[in-house]
């Protein structure tokens, strides 16, 4: 049966609408699979593209999961997001460990990693701890970590496979260096095949991709950390606060 759009909205929005409505009333059920893309456009009557679009945004907001093999299946509800504090205070960053599981993938010392040469300000020939961690919020994978320690700090491989879960703590609580400040950016990319074998998504799938480097008190930079995080599963909140003078408005 073809079912008629409204031409004003976005035909890929209506498409989505339709869908939840057809979840919260009930007539999708939890588990049940949604028809294949093709099918779903001769009932819409749009392109493959515009089902795809729509079907793609319901599985970022967690109403539907695409599994292979299995194709595209109704998830119970919406899950719930991981909600990151940028407020500018360390703190914030570390309280994400407290309400998650981590798991240890890989432990090496490297060298000539570009990325944390640069923001660790090492030498090519400067040995790296290197750890790989899995982390996880309510049993699902969220975020890939990759962690970067001059090895000085750390030791020798022993010494990582034992310290692995926390280099952080490792830093402050063992080596007993204070990390006063740390630098951020944020910005989107997609899975790769491995990223996004391990965080059990379709390739291609959206995420946040994070660089932080941690300096200690004199403004050295110690740690360097990358996460690769699911962007169905995160969102971000930043407080905005504005100085007490006086502001010159300009129209733009």
């Amino acid at each position: 049966m073809e079912i008629r759009l409204r031409k004003k909205v976005p035909l890929y929005i209506q498409i989505e609408n339709l869908i939840k409505s057809k979840i919260h009333m009930g007539e999708l059920k939890e588990g049940s699979r949604l028809s294949p893309e093709n099918e779903l456009s001769k009932q819409f009557g749009v392109s493959p593209l515009t089902v795809r679009q729509a079907l793609s945004s319901l599985v970022q907001e967690g109403y539907l999961d695409r599994k292979a093999g299995k194709g595209t299946i109704v998830r119970k509800s919406p899950v719930g997001k991981m909600v990151v504090n940028l407020s500018g205070e360390i703190d914030d960053l570390l309280s994400l460990g407290m309400k998650t599981g981590i798991e240890v993938l890989r432990y090496e010392v490297i060298k000539g990693h570009d990325k944390a040469i640069q923001s660790l300000q090492l030498k090519q020939t400067d040995l790296i701890c290197f750890v790989e961690k899995l982390r996880y919020w309510e049993k699902k994978p969220i975020m890939v970590i990759e962690e970067y320690v001059h090895q000085s700090f750390i030791g020798n491989l022993s010494n990582i496979k034992k310290l692995a879960k926390s280099l952080y703590f490792t830093l402050t609580q063992k080596r007993g260096i204070t990390l006063k400040e740390a630098t951020q950016t944020i910005e989107s990319t997609t899975a790769d095949q491995r990223i996004a074998s391990l965080l059990q998504i379709e390739m291609g799938s959206p995420l946040f991709y994070l660089e932080r480097t941690f300096y200690e008190e004199k403004g050295l930079p110690i740690f360097f950390q990358i996460t690769f995080n699911r962007a169905d599963l995160f969102k971000f909140s930043v407080h905005l606060g504005r100085e007490q003078k006086e502001t010159k408005w300009i129209l733009y």
